[in-house]
C-alpha cells in the first residue's frame, strides 16, 4: 500500500520515505510534491467566498488527483489496481467522515484502485475575496444561468452552441492543463459570444515517477464545477443551478468492447452510475447536486447532426480535440477509439475536418500490432452485438437505471453502428 499525507503547511509534513510520498496542497516547495499552487490565488479573485464543504470537496479532489498520478500502476502487483491510503486536513473533517465508504467505493469504480481516506482537523479555511475588481466580478456572471464544462472537445463544444441556441447563458468550467487551455481560448474565441470562462489547474508536481491514465480526471472536473455553481449560486440566488457535463452516450456508458478492455482500457469518467454516486455523496455533504448530461442518449454523430448552429461547429471543429493520446506529439493520432468514434462522427453528421492525424489512412495500420489494437477490439465488438445480450454487456459495466435500459442499450448499438460506417467508408471490409 502507497501512503500519501498531505497538508496546506509544508511544515506539517512527514518526510518522505519508499512507500510514504508527503504532498503540500495548495503551495509550492522544494522539497516535497505539491499541487494546486495557483488555486487559492484563483479562488480569491472570484467574486464571493466558497462554503466550507466546497473547499473540503476541492482538497479531496487535489489529494485524489494527486495519488493518481504520482503513484505508477505498474507499482501495484497486477500492474493496474493500486492500493492508496490518503491522509487529509479538511476544514470540516467529521462532514466528511459521514460519506467515507461512499466515497472510497465511488473512486474505486472509476478509477478500479482501493482507496482508502483519513479526514483530520486543521484543513485549510475558505478564502476571501480580493476586494479590488469585488464588485465588477459580481457583475460579470449576475445574469448567467448555468454551469458547463468545457473541455475543449467536441462535445463540450457542441453543447455550449446548444446551451446559447436555447437561450442558456453559461459559466464555462475548464482544467486548463497545459495545451488543454490552448484549445479552449481558440474555441471560445471563434464564438460569436463572449463568455465568463473559469479556468484551473491542478498542476501536480513530484520528483517520483508518474502515472499517465488519470482515471480520476472527471472527479476533479466536477469538483471545479460544483465550486463554479456554489459561486454562481451565492450571485444569482439561484439554488437549482446546474452542473452541465456534455458527453454523448456511447462514450459515457464506454461498455467494454471486449473482456481484456474491462479494467485498464474503459474508463468510466462520465458513466451514469458514476455521476449517480457523485450526486449522492454532494447532497450529504450539503453542496449543489444537480449534475446533467444532456446528450446521454445521443451518439457524437448525432450530436454533430443535431447540434442548433452546424456553421458555426464547421468554424470550430479543427481546434477540437478528441484524441486520448494528443498530449504526447500535440497531434491526434486518428485510430484510438475516441478518435475513431470522432472521425464516424463527422462522417455521419456530414461535416468535413481539414486536419491530420498522425494515422489518416486507417487502413493502413490494420496489419500493425502496435497500433491496430483499438480497431480490431472495435471489429470484434460489431461482430459481438449480432449474438449478445446487449442489456447484459452495458449492466457488466455497472448498474444503470432499468427504465431507461432500453434507451442505453439503443445508443450503443448506434454507436457502433456508426464507426461501422465509418470503417467500410475506409475501405474495411466489415462481415
Amino acid at each position: 500500500m502507497k501512503q500519501l499525507v498531505f497538508n496546506h503547511d509544508e511544515k506539517k509534513l512527514p518526510k518522505a520515505s519508499t512507500n510514504l510520498i508527503p504532498v503540500q496542497l495548495f503551495g509550492k516547495n522544494n522539497q516535497t510534491s505539491y499541487i494546486g499552487n495557483n488555486i487559492i490565488d484563483n479562488l480569491c479573485h472570484k467574486p464571493v467566498q466558497i462554503p466550507p464543504q466546497a473547499m473540503d470537496f476541492l482538497s479531496v479532489a487535489m489529494a485524489v488527483t494527486a495519488a493518481d498520478t504520482f503513484v505508477p500502476r505498474s507499482d501495484s502487483e497486477d500492474g493496474w489496481t493500486r492500493e492508496l491510503s490518503l491522509e487529509l486536513p479538511l476544514f470540516e473533517p467529521i462532514r466528511w467522515q459521514a460519506v467515507r465508504e461512499d466515497l472510497e467505493r465511488t473512486l474505486h469504480f472509476l478509477s478500479g484502485d482501493i482507496w482508502h481516506f483519513k479526514f483530520i482537523a486543521g484543513g485549510l479555511r475558505p478564502q476571501s475575496p480580493v476586494p479590488r475588481r469585488w464588485r465588477e466580478n459580481r457583475q460579470l456572471i449576475a445574469d448567467l444561468d448555468c454551469v458547463s464544462l468545457f473541455s475543449g472537445g467536441l462535445d463540450s463544444a457542441i453543447g455550449v452552441i446548444d446551451l446559447l441556441h436555447s437561450g442558456h447563458k453559461p459559466l464555462l468550467v475548464s482544467h486548463a492543463y497545459k495545451g488543454d487551455k490552448t484549445h479552449q481560448d481558440t474555441i471560445k474565441s471563434r464564438l460569436s459570444e463572449s463568455f465568463i470562462n473559469y479556468q484551473f489547474n491542478a498542476d501536480p508536481h513530484c520528483d517520483c515517477p508518474s502515472d499517465i491514465t488519470m482515471r480520476t480526471r472527471s472527479f476533479n472536473f466536477i469538483a471545479f464545477g460544483i465550486i463554479s455553481v456554489c459561486i454562481l449560486q451565492q450571485v444569482t440566488s439561484n439554488n437549482s443551478l446546474e452542473l452541465i457535463i456534455p458527453e454523448n452516450g456511447f462514450i459515457s456508458l464506454n461498455a467494454p468492447l471486449t473482456l481484456r478492455r474491462i479494467g485498464s482500457l474503459s474508463t468510466r469518467t462520465t458513466h451514469p452510475f458514476f455521476i449517480k454516486s457523485m450526486c449522492k455523496i454532494l447532497k450529504a455533504v450539503g453542496l449543489p447536486n444537480i449534475i446533467q448530461n444532456p446528450y446521454q442518449f445521443m451518439t457524437k454523430g448525432e450530436m454533430i447532426a443535431n447540434c442548433s448552429d452546424k456553421n458555426i461547429l464547421q468554424t470550430i471543429l479543427d481546434d477540437t480535440v478528441s484524441c486520448s493520446h494528443w498530449h504526447r506529439t500535440n497531434q491526434q493520432c486518428g485510430i484510438c477509439v475516441p478518435c475513431l468514434i470522432r472521425r464516424s462522427a463527422v462522417l455521419v453528421g456530414n461535416i468535413k475536418e481539414r486536419i491530420a492525424y498522425q494515422n489518416d489512412n486507417v487502413k493502413s495500420v490494420l496489419d500493425s500490432r502496435n497500433k491496430n489494437d483499438d480497431i480490431q477490439s472495435i471489429m470484434l465488438a460489431m461482430e459481438k452485438v449480432k449474438s449478445t445480450n446487449v442489456k447484459s454487456w452495458i449492466l457488466n459495466n455497472a448498474p444503470l437505471p432499468y427504465s431507461d435500459i432500453d434507451k442505453y442499450e439503443q445508443v450503443f448499438r448506434n454507436g457502433l453502428e456508426e464507426v461501422k460506417k465509418y470503417l467500410i467508408h475506409s475501405g474495411i471490409a466489415i462481415q
